[in-house]
């Protein structure tokens, strides 16, 4: 078994445990109500990963049954973690030097507030998920595009399709998309959660075939779909209307180039960008999709116009937030190094909790003026 599952799972079983002990010594002594309490908490403990070792051979009704509470149970777990340690050293402290007398009631208040505040976060955080934001942001590229003088293009990462984000909601991001009424669409990977049955269940693909765009939908890879698998991810794929551009590059009406590198994740040797350039016209609009924003420096080297990219989340809930933006150049938002233009996603879906928090699901739209005029933007 890989080490590194081993030392999660039990660190995992640690805060869990610690958990456990705290709510227990505080709820009624009856028989009853400590035997359904333990059911329910190792229920909630070991939804999760039954579901994820078993997500290729458990049915999907049964997978919808587990993981949901599972990855919800997620988000709690970490944020009751969180205030039970915080308060434990700040009452720890506070009695070491004698601010307040020691009292019988501060473990029950300490559980109680622990467990209200954090359903609290959750409701809000649940709501921010399920109610994403346009972000619109105006691009100036300074160079000719044929017949184009503006471009309307949606950008979605990050989609995670499968148990939690169903086919259902799948329909609201493509009506969501369809109502900015863009000329392209555009996908920077992870379309794909962590298992390709719920899609081919439940015929995802159709929904895409209802993605409105002229110019077409394309999309690059993500490190999901080689979790997921990267054969039937592709299977699934090539059933819908999106064109996949893997290490490659496509000249639209004309007029601009899309190029699309395959996962670093994935496929550490993939094609270096510079060949992928080699291949097109720079004095085009180039617009590249590469999933993770990984040195940022080579888009720019090459010419690149626009870079779209996701993967980061941008931590999803508080305080990963704070660490992602230390682990990359920029985590989410919009870039500019020299003449080419970056925008990081936050990404429409997510992984796990079903919670936003500190951050927010987002649909990008980019205003792209086209021009022949020289100098900066205005």
């Amino acid at each position: 078994m890989n080490p590194f599952f081993i030392i999660v799972f039990l660190i995992y079983t640690a805060i869990n445990a610690y958990i456990f002990y705290k709510t227990r010594r505080v709820i009624p002594h009856e028989k009853i109500v400590r035997y359904l309490f333990s059911v329910v908490f190792v229920f909630l403990y070991g939804a999760f990963f039954v579901v994820m070792l078993g997500r290729n051979v458990i049915p999907l009704g049964m997978q919808k049954i587990l993981y949901f509470p599972g990855t919800c149970w997620l988000g709690i777990m970490f944020y009751l973690f969180l205030f039970f340690l915080l308060t434990d050293l700040v009452w720890g402290l506070a009695c070491l030097f004698r601010l307040f007398k020691k009292s019988g009631n501060f473990l029950k208040i300490q559980v109680l507030t622990g467990y209200i505040l954090t359903a609290g976060l959750m409701i809000y955080g649940y709501y921010r998920f399920t109610h994403p934001e346009i972000s619109e942001q105006d691009i100036v590229i300074n160079k000719s595009a044929g017949i184009y003088k503006e471009l309307k293009i949606v950008g979605l990462s990050d989609l995670h399709l499968g148990v939690n984000i169903d086919k259902n909601r799948l329909k609201k991001i493509v009506q969501l998309a369809n109502r900015q009424n863009p000329d392209l669409i555009l996908i920077a990977g992870d379309i794909i959660d962590n298992n390709v049955l719920p899609l081919m269940r439940e015929k995802m693909w159709e929904e895409f075939g209802q993605m409105r765009a002229p110019l077409g939908v394309y999309a690059c890879l993500g490190n999901h779909e080689y979790l997921s698998g990267i054969e039937p991810s592709m299977d699934f794929l090539r059933k819908t209307n999106i064109r996949l551009l893997v290490d490659s590059v496509v000249l639209i009406d004309n007029s601009f180039w899309l190029v699309g590198r395959d996962d670093i994740q994935g496929n550490p040797n993939r094609k270096p960008l510079v060949d992928l350039v080699a291949e097109t016209d720079t004095s085009l609009p180039l617009f590249l999709l590469d999933h993770e924003p990984v040195n940022l420096n080579d888009a720019e080297q090459n010419n690149i116009d626009l870079q779209f990219s996701g993967h980061t989340h941008f931590g999803q809930i508080f305080p990963i937030n704070l660490l992602v933006k230390r682990m990359y150049e920029t985590a989410y938002g919009y870039a500019r190094k020299g003449n080419t233009q970056y925008y990081i996603s936050s990404g429409i879906g997510l992984w796990g909790p079903p919670v936003r928090i500190g951050t927010n699901s987002e649909v990008a739209v980019f205003n792209v003026l086209l021009s022949q005029r020289s100098g900066e933007p205005q």
